[in-house]
């Protein structure tokens, strides 16, 4: 061989090297989502099993009757690792050993495709989405085949235009659940709350689609009907959430000042994009007095990096809710396709009291009797499932 074609071949192979490293360095990494001790205990855990992205939960001294792919879009640790630790644990409780593969593709829909096309090859017994993300992409690339698959932590499918009816099932190899509560509950649970309601600070990421389309679009379609002014306060993305939530929320509180001076009928609301609510913190301090909303119960919690109250539902339920729905499913209980939206009935309600004396609001004696979540004024969970977990349980009249 001559020199020429010597280094051209070694040229040409180092190139295909070079190419097959960074596609390797280019795969997500799926080390951030966190196995509480209950889950561990059950199963047997492998971090980056066959390639970084993937995650695989193998029950302890059991062999698995099925097999489940788990499709997680982007990385939110508490959202999304609650999810995988409620339906692993659900699985558990129901005595069906249960192979989970855990794909996590980064909103990379190559990746994604990769995944699906390993479970066919395998195949697996059914597909799971968590979150709106990966609803969306089943239902655009899976919907007809003969693996049936379940949504969980996911927002409504009619809403995000997935159905055009959610009492009679899909029709297909799809049963969907929702996270959402009806636009008008939702308002008329606000207006007990600040009885002369007039705006809304509603904060929001534009880059995510199933908040904007099942949560901000609904509200902004009702306004005019509920007599109600909206103020977008809007960040683009997790990368530059804290900078843009840091400059926005004092120009978005300034606009809804113009609208009512003193603030005493305006509410901060806080939907389901995560890049919002994972900084509550940030959205307290600019917030001040003004009371903070929140659309999702996880984000009231102990202490003080809470929202007052969330008037929506319990993102554990709406996961449990999933977990039957994918048993009865994989069981061969249910077809998915004659399932209706699976949601949970009525919204459940989590206060924070110590965020509520702190802003100066009065909590309505009737939200404290249906509350799920309740924390007292020292900011310790003291009612949770709608169970009492501590001696004592605060009064909405002891407020001042």
């Amino acid at each position: 061989m001559n020199r020429g074609l010597l280094w051209l071949c070694l040229t040409v192979g180092f190139f295909v090297l070079a190419v097959h490293d960074l596609s390797a360095q280019d795969r997500p990494n799926l080390d951030w989502l966190v196995y509480d001790q209950a889950t561990r205990d059950d199963y047997a855990i492998t971090v980056g099993a066959e390639a970084s992205e993937r995650n695989l939960a193998v029950p302890h001294d059991r062999d698995p009757q099925k097999r489940v792919l788990l499709l997680i879009p982007s990385p939110s640790v508490e959202a999304y690792s609650l999810a995988v630790n409620t339906i692993l644990r659900g699985f558990n409780d129901a005595n069906l050993p249960t192979r989970f593969d855990i794909w996590y593709y980064n909103k990379d829909e190559d990746l994604a495709m990769e995944a699906l096309r390993w479970a066919y090859a395998q195949p697996v017994d059914l597909i799971m989405s968590v979150g709106s993300s990966a609803t969306s992409f089943l239902t655009e690339h899976h919907t007809g085949h003969r693996i049936p698959a379940v949504t969980s932590a996911s927002k409504d499918p009619v809403a995000s235009g997935h159905l055009t009816d959610g009492a009679s099932g899909s029709g297909t190899n799809i049963a969907y659940t929702s996270i959402n509560v009806e636009t008008d509950t939702l308002v008329a649970y606000l207006r007990r709350l600040v009885p002369g309601l007039t705006t809304i600070g509603l904060l929001y990421a534009t880059d995510n689609s199933s908040a904007v389309l099942t949560q901000v679009d609904p509200l902004r379609a009702a306004a005019e009907r509920l007599d109600l002014n909206i103020v977008d306060i809007t960040v683009s993305g997790s990368e530059t959430a804290s900078e843009e939530l840091e400059a926005g929320l004092p120009v978005g509180i300034d606009v809804m000042r113009r609208l009512d001076p003193q603030l005493s009928n305006s509410v901060l609301l806080v939907t389901g994009s995560t890049s919002v609510y994972e900084r509550i913190d940030l959205i307290n301090r600019h917030a001040a007095d003004l009371p903070v909303i929140s659309m999702l119960p996880d984000i009231v919690r102990v202490g003080d990096e809470s929202a007052l109250l969330s008037i929506g539902v319990n993102l554990t339920s709406a996961l449990k809710l999933s977990t039957v729905y994918a048993l009865d499913v994989i069981t061969g209980k249910a077809q998915p396709g004659v399932l209706p939206v699976g949601s949970v009935s009525s919204p459940d309600l989590a206060i924070n009291f110590r965020v509520a004396h702190r802003v100066g609001i009065k909590i309505p004696f009737s939200f404290l009797e249906s509350s799920t979540f309740v924390y007292d004024l020292e900011g310790i969970e003291v009612v949770a499932f709608g169970q009492r977990v501590a001696e004592r349980t605060p009064q909405a009249t002891d407020q001042k």
